[in-house]
């Protein structure tokens, strides 16, 4: 929210006993903690670890092993409510300050108040498992959890940015529209690097859209703008020459990933599949796609692969006789 790019400012690790915070912006050798998050032998539980992951794997070059995700355990319970926070003031009564949540935590010193807010991430983990595994034991999904939770450490976790192709409704841009979105949307991030901000900072999604449809028509419209920093207006004309170069350049055509033509049959048993699904989805209180993602369903259905169900699902798909 206040630089470019990702920064790995803090770990908190904490125990039964003790929390400790890391400033991981005071060190450079890191290995130790590469070596804990990389052994078998320590369990390791975050709560909704796919960025960690990602955050871990591009900037330690780690792939942790013997994890557990609690908001992972509070789906597969059938939680509407699944963020740490709801889940601390559920079971334990204690309420993140949110005052905090947006605080740049790559300033330094930190203060007391914010050691405190940050240390509540991890001090009740442990606690909150215990009080998690009880109940999914209770509804027979705790093998679930524990093959979900091993699946998420045979996947690679690449940290993807944003790119402009990304962007709600760039596909549905006209091509040399798309053209003007890519040639700014490039030329917003170098701003954002050079000034060391977000993107958004620069000027947000939803101008950098309407420019691509209608952009200022000229250096004095582009120095007249609103809600752009101040960089964008003082550098007009390199705004303009972008949009004009992108008006004179080839068109930018989007080619939808390309999949293998259904048939009237396949169609027919993937909405048959779908359907029962949803319906033991309803009856067990959890999300369809824990049972069996759309892309799951499609492998099933049209290679005939079971090869990506972890072992409950299966069981699950068995039992209830949904194929």
């Amino acid at each position: 929210l206040h630089h470019y790019g990702v920064y790995l400012a803090l770990i908190l690790v904490s125990t039964r006993d003790n929390n400790w915070i890391i400033d991981m912006l005071a060190f450079k050798e890191f290995q130790p903690l590469i070596t804990i998050f990389e052994s078998a032998n320590i369990q390791k539980i975050f709560h909704d670890v796919s960025f960690d992951l990602r955050i871990l794997s591009t900037q330690l070059d780690c792939k942790p092993v013997s994890i557990l995700d609690t908001q992972l355990a509070a789906l597969l319970l059938g939680k509407e409510k699944v963020g740490l926070g709801n889940l601390l003031e559920s079971y334990f009564n204690v309420q993140k300050e949110k005052k905090f949540q947006r605080v740049d935590w790559t300033k330094r010193p930190m203060s007391e108040e914010m050691l405190m807010y940050a240390v509540k991430d991890t001090a009740y983990l442990l606690e909150l498992t215990d009080k998690l595994i009880l109940e999914l034991k209770e509804k027979g999904r705790l093998e679930w959890w524990k093959q979900e939770c091993h699946h998420l450490e045979e996947l690679d976790w690449p940290l993807k940015e944003q790119d402009y192709i990304d962007l709600k409704g760039a596909k549905a841009l006209q091509p040399r529209e798309r053209a003007i979105l890519k040639a700014l949307f490039y030329k917003r991030a170098e701003l954002a690097e050079q000034v060391d901000k977000p993107v958004f900072k620069v000027f947000r999604n939803v101008q950098l859209m309407k420019f691509a449809t209608h952009p200022p028509y000229s250096v004095g419209a582009w120095k007249s703008l609103r809600g752009v920093h101040p960089l964008v207006k003082k550098h007009a004309d390199q705004w303009h020459a972008v949009v004009q170069q992108a008006r004179r350049g080839p068109l930018d055509i989007y080619e939808r990933g390309k999949h293998s033509k259904l048939s009237m049959n396949q169609k027919e048993k993937i909405t048959a599949l779908t359907d029962a699904r949803n319906s033991l989805a309803e009856k067990l209180g959890i999300k369809g796609h824990l049972i069996m993602n759309n892309d799951q369903i499609r492998s099933v259905i049209v290679d005939k692969n079971f090869n990506s169900l972890r072992e409950w699902q299966k069981e699950l798909v068995k039992k209830h006789h949904l194929l």
